[in-house]
């Protein structure tokens, strides 16, 4: 029998910021092929082919009122840095393994919520990325590099040949 991996706790660093204490959630992206469905003459069902990737978005939820999110605003496409590390557990274990998201990006969107007196309220950042790479102790799960149209997944690289192709 196998046990997960859980999420004990994480920090987040936004462009060096340590967020701790701060950050209350932070959603990372999904990972969506872009595809087109088409029914080749003589099959029996749509097929799809791939053309890349979703564009990808990552949100952050502050505690309170985080001016210095406000401030990291950038109009450079991937302007701003943010180091997410969460601490991972398997409960019939005793060692913890380091989970460490690096993304890259702009903010694109600041929804500073509803005001209530006596309460702290809460912002959410969400971001525009060009860059996400995840690892578990070191060993990279995933990177994806939109600028230079990279997907690696696994130790696969996704687009290699269309890179190749294109003198990339």
């Amino acid at each position: 029998m196998q046990l997960p991996r859980l999420l004990k706790g994480f920090n987040v660093f936004a462009d060096g910021l340590n967020k701790h204490g701060v950050t209350m959630t932070v959603k990372r992206p999904p990972l969506k092929f872009k595809t087109e469905d088409y029914t080749p003459g003589g099959m029996i069902a749509e097929l799809s082919a791939v053309h890349g990737i979703e564009k990808l978005e990552l949100e952050l939820v502050s505690k309170g009122y985080d001016a210095e999110l406000f401030k990291s605003i950038s109009h450079k496409i991937g302007g701003n840095l943010i180091r997410y590390q969460g601490s991972l557990h398997k409960e019939d274990e005793d060692e913890h393994e380091m989970l460490v998201g690096e993304f890259r990006g702009r903010i694109v969107e600041v929804d500073p919520g509803e005001d209530k007196a006596g309460e702290g309220g809460e912002h959410t950042f969400k971001y525009a990325l060009t860059y996400w790479k995840e690892s578990v102790n070191g060993d990279t799960v995933l990177e994806i590099d939109v600028m230079n149209n990279k997907v690696i997944i696994g130790g696969r690289d996704y687009f290699a040949g269309m890179r190749k192709n294109l003198g990339l």
